[in-house]
């Protein structure tokens, strides 16, 4: 299974520690994810052109304040063009609003609430 965690950053000097947390805890037990980040300045089409053409089964996002509203778009318009790709999400803004997220994008398969590294790898 191809696991792929990314994010939209804010700038590219920005990297994600959360992916590197949820990739280093799934590596200890077994599991293999790739990082690929992102920026909100990035065109969307090149972001989804970037996602379609990998050989990707689950594609995790980390959503921040920053990032929800174009994070929500992208994985939109992923589920359009490959809608076998699982799509989760996790982060500070989505883990009190699952509920929310779930009911308004429905491209988002699953919603990881709280600390991640377990749900996720417990999930995958």
């Amino acid at each position: 299974m191809n696991v792929v965690l990314s994010t939209l950053n804010s700038k590219f000097i920005h990297s994600s520690l959360a992916l590197r947390y949820l990739k280093a805890y799934g590596q200890a037990h077994g599991q293999a994810y790739d990082i690929v980040e992102y920026t909100i300045n990035m065109p969307v089409l090149h972001i989804l052109s970037d996602i379609t053409e990998r050989n990707i089964d689950v594609l995790g996002f980390a959503c921040y304040i920053w990032n929800i509203e174009m994070t929500l778009h992208v994985v939109a318009m992923v589920k359009a063009v490959r809608p076998d790709i699982k799509i989760i999400l996790g982060g500070p803004e989505v883990s009190f609003t699952a509920d929310e997220i779930l009911n308004r994008c429905h491209a988002v398969d699953y919603v990881v609430q709280g600390e991640g590294e377990e749900a996720f790898y417990k999930l995958i």
